[in-house]
């Protein structure tokens, strides 16, 4: 064999091993569970068990081809027109066959609550889960959303963009102290600063409320009134029909009107869908925006 037949054979050896090599390609990530997930190509078909990968993918400009939380069909997300299978079942117990019949090539979903699906979900797709303690996290998970699709630039401007607008809101950061809490009375939970939500709050006002054991804490009215706070952000968590705002559940409460911000009437209703489910950079630009106008107010 001649010297330029072997080159020609030594380097068409070569191309065949590049393209053998092609997962050098992938792209590979830990979840917030230490699980290491790899795709071969970025994701296109995104199935999301939580509303913190709705918001990240609307983020992105990618249409979920699978949602769980109502949210992900309202106009300041993808609206009801939008074309995507609804996964039914309960919170950690979503139905797999949904999931499936969406033939996702990636599933988002929330750490802490749906890590028992890991094994049903991989028979189709691989599974991320998120658990952000963070309104940092939450911006770290856009970058990540933007890695996973191959839509880096527009995750890292996105990212951007909402750091802008923590940071304006620092500037006027008010000494006024707040409170992020939800539930219903008897059963009443705290936004700690080991939320999205909780740590948002801190960034804008006096927000003294710790994790302790639990980032979510159960609070009483009475645990609540001891800290006294001026301005209470209320979501009502409500079955079936009811409507009635959180505040006038816990009026017949002794305690409650001694609070100051019963007093002076300063207990904000707020969306609990989006407070309570939303998480992600779009859900807490509302959150800032509700918090930094009530602020603002005489």
């Amino acid at each position: 064999m001649t010297a330029s037949a072997l080159a020609l054979l030594a380097s068409a050896v070569a191309c065949s091993g590049e393209d053998e090599a092609s997962p050098a390609d992938a792209i590979t990530v830990t979840d917030s569970t230490g699980t290491t997930v790899t795709l071969d190509a970025p994701a296109e078909r995104i199935a999301c068990l939580t509303m913190m990968c709705v918001d990240a993918l609307k983020e992105v400009g990618i249409v979920p081809v699978a949602y769980r939380e109502d949210l992900a069909v309202d106009d300041r997300f993808f609206g009801p027109d939008t074309q995507m299978r609804q996964i039914t079942g309960g919170f950690g117990e979503e139905n797999v066959e949904d999931i499936a019949l969406a033939q996702p090539d990636l599933v988002i979903g929330l750490g802490g609550v749906q890590d028992g699906l890991r094994g049903a979900v991989t028979e189709s797709a691989p599974l991320y889960l998120v658990n952000p303690t963070s309104w940092r996290d939450s911006v770290e998970f856009l970058r990540t959303v933007g890695q996973l699709t191959g839509r880096q630039a527009q995750a890292d401007v996105a990212a951007q963009r909402f750091i802008d607008r923590v940071e304006n809101a620092q500037q006027n950061r008010s000494d006024v102290t707040t409170l992020s809490m939800y539930g219903e009375p008897g059963s009443l939970g705290v936004d700690s600063v080991q939320t999205p939500v909780g740590s948002l709050l801190a960034e804008v006002s006096n927000y003294p409320w710790q994790a302790g054991t639990d980032a979510f804490a159960t609070v009483s009215v009475e645990q609540i009134a001891a800290v006294n706070p001026d301005v209470i952000f209320a979501q009502a968590f409500s079955s079936g029909e009811d409507t009635e705002p959180l505040s006038a559940r816990l009026a017949a409460n002794p305690v409650w009107p001694s609070i100051s911000a019963a007093q002076n009437d300063r207990v904000v209703e707020v969306e609990a869908s989006v407070w309570a489910t939303g998480r992600g950079t779009i859900s807490l630009g509302i959150v800032l925006d509700a918090v930094t106008a009530e602020l603002n107010t005489a």
